[in-house]
């Protein structure tokens, strides 16, 4: 085992954090801690790097076993982004400098001298080729293109980059070094997908232990083999990557609720059964109850996470046509970030922009919103439509004001009634006089997501809505955005988020963006077959096995999540309408299909009669897709009977 933790405990004051939380950590195991925001996972992480910073327990490390952290700290960046990463390992120039010695010493010596000499230049050749130092600057060229430095880039001073470039930085560093074990806090929180691609391949050939924390589901499923979850001060194990862990925990849930159901059951019973007969002929019995009870184990009572709720109005009606782009130019006048942009947003369709960082995807948003103007062509928004904006810079909200005075001054509701609205985004008591530039960042995205509901907009347009948000609130606001009627753009680095929610992706890529008229699933299917033939190495099949892998993931993932879910039937109905409708459109649309391809004249040229069939094809991927979907609801729709029906 390379990491052993004891029982460790950790209180604040009367507050306790977590007790008796233990488990190992062996060569080579990739492990991801998961929780809900405030549970106490940057503090068990503090406790593993600072044992002393623990009140009760002990962390082992084995023998000689280094580990790496990303810092949040940003003090001891200095220099090139070049000369920052040469120096992140300080042991290899320092062997360097010996190696050099001993071989000019080596030159002058003879004997016992020179024997002792080449004994000396032997051991440290032998720490030299452990660290890998003959591949130093290869890798550090691997690991700061992977994680989005161009070579251009490399002699530029650090102190110019912003929080998550450094953040970037720190992270490259901690691969470099190489240790025995790492640590890492939410690496992906400022990569974009093909980054965070990148990283997920790089850590699948890391040797040593890893230990994860993070949000992002997706990442999980592709690297770790097991979850540690905190939870109500308590840590457990679940075998397996977060998909097996949310089926597991499902199971666990519904199992932990119905045994403390019945024990509770049994002590009303008994409790009832003891008054009753007390004081009568049964007395020796009651006390024999009695006895039994106290004797009893009692369970704790399941936990139940606080949730947000969030619930979006039903869409007004607006124009078919919610946002056209004619000929469209986005960026500033020194840069063009894409062109000839010539895209319709159709009402309820729910779009999710990609796209590599720095590639215009806020440009873009903003150009369409009006706050930058297009370099060429027009941005045209249909009749009716109300856009609501969610930025990931917060910009509707003011630092200076409490929550309870950016709400009276915005939307003029009576104190009562806004303190109703931030209850149920989990502000209570006197959270409504804290300062909104206090707030954390989960904090103020439920604060713009309150605001989204009451501004009543049937069209949102969300820049990384659930960058701050842990797992159980991206799964609401997941929840909330497949029951909403309305129109959405949207732009995330949340793969899973995306898959549950987009059913139209758009890419920008290569100064364009391209138009990919399925979901998430569809477009990396679209993605693969664009590789040329003649670029099929090895790793592009890896690199296609591991989508595949993603898609079967995320479709186990989304089984267990839908079946979680709690749509009330109202919702559940609406949604499937809206599937049977789309099932309809698209049946439509392959038999204008089928009869094109029936028609000989169609297929007078090779290559338009196998995009035909191509095209077929991907018209029926997305009809099973969409049956899928339908019988998900038709499931969830007589759940909800059931249970209405149970409790009447």
């Amino acid at each position: 085992m390379q990491l052993v933790v004891d029982k460790i405990a950790k209180s604040f004051g009367a507050n306790e954090i977590f007790k008796n939380v233990s488990f190992m950590l062996s060569k080579g195991e990739h492990a991801g801690l998961v929780g809900v925001n405030g549970s106490g996972k940057t503090t068990l992480l503090r406790c593993l790097l600072q044992p002393e910073f623990a009140d009760a327990g002990t962390v082992s490390l084995a023998s000689g076993a280094t580990v790496g952290y990303v810092e949040q700290d940003f003090g001891s960046i200095n220099g090139s982004i070049w000369q920052f990463m040469f120096s992140s390992c300080p042991e290899i120039p320092d062997l360097r400098s010996k190696l050099e010695r001993l071989e000019t010493e080596s030159e002058k010596l003879s004997g016992r001298d020179l024997k002792s000499s080449l004994d000396d230049y032997a051991r440290v050749t032998g720490r030299y080729e452990q660290l890998d130092g003959y591949n130093y600057e290869t890798r550090i060229k691997r690991i700061l293109i992977g994680l989005g430095y161009d070579e251009n880039c490399w002699n530029q001073d650090t102190t110019s980059l912003s929080g998550g470039q450094k953040t970037r930085l720190m992270l490259a560093a901690a691969l470099l070094r190489n240790p025995d074990i790492m640590i890492l806090d939410e690496p992906t929180n400022h990569l974009d997908i093909v980054m965070t691609q990148w990283l997920e391949k790089y850590l699948a050939e890391f040797k040593g232990g890893l230990l994860i924390v993070s949000h992002d589901r997706a990442f999980l499923d592709n690297v770790v083999q097991r979850i540690l979850e905190l939870e109500g001060g308590h840590l457990q194990s679940f075998k397996g990557n977060y998909s097996r862990y949310l089926e597991q925990k499902v199971i666990q849930t519904a199992t932990q609720e119905a045994a403390y159901a019945a024990q509770q059951e049994y002590i009303f019973r008994t409790e009832a059964y003891i008054r009753r007969f007390k004081a009568g002929i049964k007395s020796k019995m009651a006390r024999g109850r009695q006895s039994q009870l106290d004797r009893l184990d009692r369970l704790e009572k399941p936990l139940q996470n606080k949730k947000f709720t969030l619930r979006l109005p039903p869409a007004t009606e607006c124009a078919e046509k919610v946002l056209v782009m004619e000929n469209l130019s986005i960026g500033y006048e020194e840069s063009i970030l894409a062109s000839d942009i010539n895209l319709v947003l159709r009402r309820g369709e729910k779009t999710a922009l990609l796209g590599a960082n720095g590639t215009g995807k806020t440009t873009f948003l903003k150009t369409i919103l009006g706050k930058i103007k297009p370099l060429k062509g027009t941005v045209k928004i249909g009749n009716r439509v109300h856009i609501g904006y969610f930025s990931q810079s917060y910009e509707r909200l003011v630092p200076e004001q409490t929550l309870l005075e950016n709400l009276l001054s915005e939307y003029g509701f009576t104190e009562e009634r806004i303190r109703t609205l931030l209850g149920g985004m989990l502000f209570h008591g006197d959270d409504v006089f804290k300062k909104i530039g206090d707030l954390s960042g989960g904090q103020k995205a439920r604060l713009v997501l309150l605001k989204l509901v009451l501004d009543g907009a049937n069209c949102l347009v969300m820049d990384e809505p659930t960058n701050h948000l842990d797992i159980l609130g991206r799964e609401i606001v997941e929840t909330a955005l497949a029951a909403f009627d309305g129109t959405i753009l949207l732009v995330s680095h949340d793969r899973y988020f995306v898959s549950g929610v987009a059913d139209r992706i758009w890419e920008i890529e290569d100064l364009r963006i391209k138009d990919y008229k399925g979901n998430y699933e569809f477009y990396l299917q679209e993605k693969s077959k664009e590789q040329s033939p003649l670029k099929e190495t090895k790793g592009h099949l890896r690199q296609s096995s591991e989508h595949r892998q993603m898609e079967v993931t995320g479709r186990t993932a989304r089984s267990v999540k839908n079946k979680e879910r709690r749509y009330s039937i109202e919702d559940a109905a609406k949604l499937l309408a809206k599937t049977e409708l789309s099932i309809r459109e698209q049946e439509a649309m392959q038999k204008l299909l089928e009869v094109k391809i029936a028609d000989p004249a169609s297929h007078t040229n090779l290559e338009q009669s196998r995009k035909l069939a191509e095209e077929h094809t991907a018209m029926q991927e997305k009809i099973d897709m969409l049956m899928e979907r339908w019988e998900e609801l038709m499931e969830v729709m007589e759940v909800q009977k059931e249970e209405k029906k149970d409790g009447m």
